[in-house]
């Protein structure tokens, strides 16, 4: 199973919008097959495993780490040629939440003679796909607050200029965390003044473009710029200007309206975006801290001092006792060069138990 969770993390940028998947045949305590998913249309984990086992998968064990799919897709289901292929146990680590699965695939790989083991490496394989895990039992984006600060928690001098707090390690470490999220946000104010891409650069990994969200309520953002060519990657501006709307669909932009944070972030879910990543600015984040609407943060910081003058990026939390103030869990501290990051993560609720 460690196995299988090694091959998935090889799909982790290419399997959205589905679970990055890996699974191990084994046949007589020897590995015979080795599959992860393939991007969308391609071939399953389980699939592909067994296509390098081929008739070495009859009376063999397979680990996969997640349960096998009952259901006609893009692809047929997993559980159907696992059977098909007369494998005799399977090893995964937990019920599929998806409603779609949710223990269909183990039946009906049980009623056909199949033992099915569930539990293996469960918090491991949970970890791995914590995004898909979170997206099927919310119907929203596991969302991270991606913060880049100094070490006063400053992110941009008194003019707006913030390039660059961290050096050149981190900066591509914030493209891997792009290309693992399948949407990036920020406010009308971080993409007025800093005009940024919002895309994966530096990385040789084939990926989709992970959708561009722009959220500008009232409509100050003129559809010009990096933003306003789809050409570069997709983007998606919630708007309640009817005047802004058509502007930025004639440049091909999609728009949409939500009344909240929240609805936002059902309307990415309804879109398939499993992973969304919030870079700012300071107002948004604090925004989605004041509501509690996030699940990760993840802060960059850089090697320096900026003053009191410069801006902080939680200037607009506002507080008035340390009661209030949420306590996050640190996950992992990591070196980048000169800089460091850190994650944390809010406390994590507890899911209903599937039963089989």
């Amino acid at each position: 199973m460690s196995m299988a969770l090694e091959l998935a993390q090889k799909a982790r940028l290419t399997a959205p919008p589905n679970p990055w998947v890996g699974a191990v045949i084994v046949q007589e305590g020897k590995v015979v097959g080795r599959g992860y998913t393939q991007p969308v249309g391609g071939l399953h984990a389980e699939a592909m495993a067994l296509q390098e086992a081929a008739e070495r998968a009859k009376g063999a064990e397979i680990y996969v780490t997640l349960e096998p799919c009952s259901h006609e897709g893009r692809t047929p289901p997993c559980a159907d040629q696992l059977i098909a292929a007369g494998v005799k146990k399977v090893f995964i680590p937990f019920v599929d939440p998806d409603e779609k699965v949710s223990g269909s695939g183990i039946k009906k790989l049980q009623t056909a003679g199949i033992e099915v083991v569930v539990g293996l490496l469960q918090k491991e394989a949970e970890e791995l796909l914590r995004p898909y895990l979170h997206h099927r039992r919310t119907q929203k984006p596991y969302t991270i607050l991606k913060v880049a600060a100094s070490l006063d928690g400053k992110i941009a001098d008194q003019e707006g200029k913030s390039r660059w707090i961290t050096e050149s390690e981190a900066r591509l470490n914030v493209h891997q965390l792009r290309a693992e999220s399948q949407a990036i946000l920020v406010g009308s104010q971080t993409a007025i003044i800093d005009q940024p891409q919002l895309t994966v650069r530096g990385l040789q990994v084939v990926h989709q473009a992970p959708l561009r969200v722009i959220l500008d309520r009232s409509g100050r953002l003129e559809p010009v710029g990096p933003l306003a060519d789809v050409e570069q990657a997709p983007t998606l501006v919630f708007t309640n200007s009817h005047k802004r709307k058509e502007e930025w669909q004639k440049k091909g932009v999609q728009v949409e309206v939500a009344e909240g944070l929240d609805e936002v972030l059902q309307l990415l879910g309804k879109r398939g975006i499993m992973q969304l990543l919030v870079e700012g600015g300071a107002k948004i984040h604090s925004a989605f801290l004041q509501e509690g609407l996030f699940d990760q943060m993840t802060l960059y910081t850089g090697a320096l001092v900026m003053g009191g003058l410069s801006r902080g990026w939680s200037d607009s939390l506002l507080l008035d006792s340390l009661d209030k103030a949420k306590r996050l869990h640190l996950l992992e501290v990591k070196r980048l060069g000169n800089d460091v990051r850190l994650d944390y993560r809010k406390i994590i609720p507890k899911y209903k138990k599937i039963n089989l």
